[in-house]
């Protein structure tokens, strides 16, 4: 199976809620991906779902911190400057002008299944479970200071790239063996690079036309994937077990 990623290695370890460290008091964790379900949402990294319960393609939300420091492409929105408007509530907003040349940052959710078929013995993993590109900010109105907002992502409007709102892979409900201990989920996002689309990993990654098959999602090679695109650091990111 491939080395687990850094980027992988690295959202692990931010994630590790820190309830489960020991001798640790503090709360659980909770992470700046959330991963919304119709019947569930997935705040704090390492929650239960049942098949179920996980098993239609999930929506997902964004904190409005882990926001905080990005600078947007072809506009500079970045909190530190002086070319962020605020509201009267003191919010940073993100309106864009019709005829603004200005685009707001369009974002990659991937899917990941790490523990295939069996956590002590994961050598068909990771299993690609999903990727969805192109998703924008459903609001324009950013609060930095609050921990508590999470800002819903949607598809791209229409005309932003060529099949906006199409997942590049097609979400996979979990389906561990049965006598498995839970699999780990995992979910991580990045800012899309200029130029990048769904249809252009497409492209670069072969997928055809008519979805991508298991023997593809097997064995994914996150690290030759990140380099091919040419992603940057995870913006946030989070996981379940099942």
């Amino acid at each position: 199976m491939p080395e687990e990623s850094q980027s992988v290695a690295q959202t692990l370890s931010s994630l590790t809620p820190l309830a489960a460290l020991p001798g640790s008091t503090s709360p659980p964790r909770r992470a700046a991906l959330r991963i919304h379900f119709p019947d569930a949402v997935v705040s704090q990294p390492g929650a239960h779902l049942g098949k179920q319960e996980s098993a239609a393609a999930p929506s997902f939300s964004v904190s409005a911190l882990a926001l905080d420091n990005l600078l947007f492409p072809n506009c500079d929105l970045s909190p530190t400057t002086s070319a962020a408007s605020h509201s009267s509530s003191g919010s940073r907003r993100l309106s864009q002008d019709p005829g603004s040349s200005c685009l707001l940052p369009r974002y990659l959710v991937a899917g990941l299944d790490l523990d295939p078929p069996f956590p002590s013995f994961p050598v068909m993993g990771p299993i690609l479970h999903s990727m969805q590109a192109d998703l924008t900010l459903a609001t324009d109105e950013l609060d930095p200071e609050s921990a508590d907002e999470f800002i819903p992502l949607q598809p791209a409007p229409e005309g932003v790239g060529a099949g906006a709102g199409r997942p590049v892979a097609a979400y996979m409900g979990p389906a561990p063996p049965g006598l498995s201990s839970p699999h780990r989920y995992m979910f991580m996002m990045w800012e899309q690079p200029a130029g990048v689309t769904g249809e252009r990993i497409r492209d670069e990654l072969g997928f055809g036309e008519d979805g991508v098959g298991l023997m593809t999602r097997m064995r994914w090679d996150q690290e030759m994937f990140e380099r091919k695109l040419g992603l940057g650091r995870v913006v946030a990111g989070n996981y379940f077990v099942c």
